[in-house]
């Protein structure tokens, strides 16, 4: 006797970014997750229990939102932004793009980094990773040192 495989019928899939283990409804996710049905206080209590190891962290989710208004979370790593902000202790980056701040992305905390981002990125090189990171500090004025980005 064969199994009946019973697919669903996605309806969107979204990118979100979300502070980990902190969402609570509001107006703002209720306008987002509204509109497709999703129940938005079980939401809230299902993301915070899935994040609550990234809690203080912006994490990116992609959220895929089937027909019979249920969705699954794939959850992401931390943002480059918020890794290297948090790491450096920084409240902030510089206002002006590639404006150089007085501080120094070191190798410990590349490092760090990228075991924390390989996961998003499992088709990269290091090299490749590093790089990206190393891109990203710079755009909001952290200096990193070359000789240390093979």
């Amino acid at each position: 006797m064969k199994q009946q495989i019973k697919f669903k019928k996605l309806l969107c899939s979204l990118n979100l970014h979300l502070e980990a283990a902190s969402v609570i409804p509001n107006s703002n996710l209720g306008s987002i997750l509204g509109p497709y049905g999703i129940n938005i206080v079980s939401f809230c209590k299902d993301f915070n229990n899935k994040t609550q190891v990234y809690k203080g962290f912006i994490i990116s989710v992609k959220l895929l939102i089937y027909s019979d208004k249920t969705y699954n979370l794939i959850i992401k790593s931390p943002t480059t932004k918020t890794l290297i902000t948090k790491y450096l202790n920084l409240k902030k980056g510089s206002s002006t793009p590639n404006n150089k701040l007085k501080i120094t992305l070191n190798k410990d905390i590349l490092n760090e980094i990228i075991k924390l981002k390989y996961k998003d990125f499992p088709l990269l090189t290091l090299s490749k990773i590093k790089s990206i990171i190393c891109s990203t500090a710079q755009t909001f004025g952290v200096f990193f040192n070359h000789n240390f980005i093979t």
